[in-house]
């Protein structure tokens, strides 16, 4: 009798985290290309590409709190507005999330892919409408607060490293379209 205890407690518990992992599945909301074409109005030609300089560097490893991102990121534009498609790591995978900027302030973010286990509600309207008219402080913050969501911080916190990722990237750009504004 002991010995059949002792089997079934090792086999619980060198079984269950096996048993108990979850999987993620990639769930695909919206295409890259609808969605541009949405903000948009119109296909654009081709994306214009922001190169990650020396200057740019420091800030962006601030805002994503790591030192690996890519070297470029793509944005399409028509007029004052843009319209950026970020991948940021959620807990382990990437949430692709199209955000679209209009004079500094964003007004609209959606999430297109995801692919975590868990905190999928950040596409819900309640949480993302908590962005609209969201703009960046000078200490490269959000304008306001962004409520979280319980059991999916990691996602809202991806979320809002892409939005302010997406507004600095936006206000880069606009400095250089604006000779007038740099320093």
């Amino acid at each position: 009798m002991r010995r059949l205890f002792i089997s079934i407690f090792f086999m619980v518990l060198f079984l269950s985290p096996a048993m108990a992992k979850v999987t993620a599945i990639e769930e695909s909301y919206l295409k890259a290309t609808d969605y541009i074409v949405a903000a948009l109005g119109a296909r654009p030609d081709k994306p214009g590409i922001i190169w990650v300089t020396r200057d740019l560097k420091p800030q962006i490893t601030r805002i994503l709190r790591k030192k690996v991102f890519p070297l470029r990121y793509r944005y399409y534009q028509q007029g004052n507005r843009t319209v950026w498609i970020l991948n940021v790591v959620g807990r382990t995978m990437p949430i692709t999330t199209g955000i679209t900027i209009e004079d500094g302030r964003i007004i609209d973010l959606t999430v297109l892919t995801f692919r975590e286990s868990r905190g999928s509600e950040i596409r819900f309207p309640a949480f993302k409408n908590q962005f609209d008219q969201i703009f960046l402080t000078e200490k490269l913050r959000l304008s306001k607060p962004i409520n979280g969501i319980s059991g999916a911080t990691m996602s809202s916190n991806a979320m809002k490293k892409a939005s302010r990722l997406a507004l600095y990237l936006n206000s880069k750009l606009m400095e250089k379209d604006d000779p007038s504004k740099e320093k």
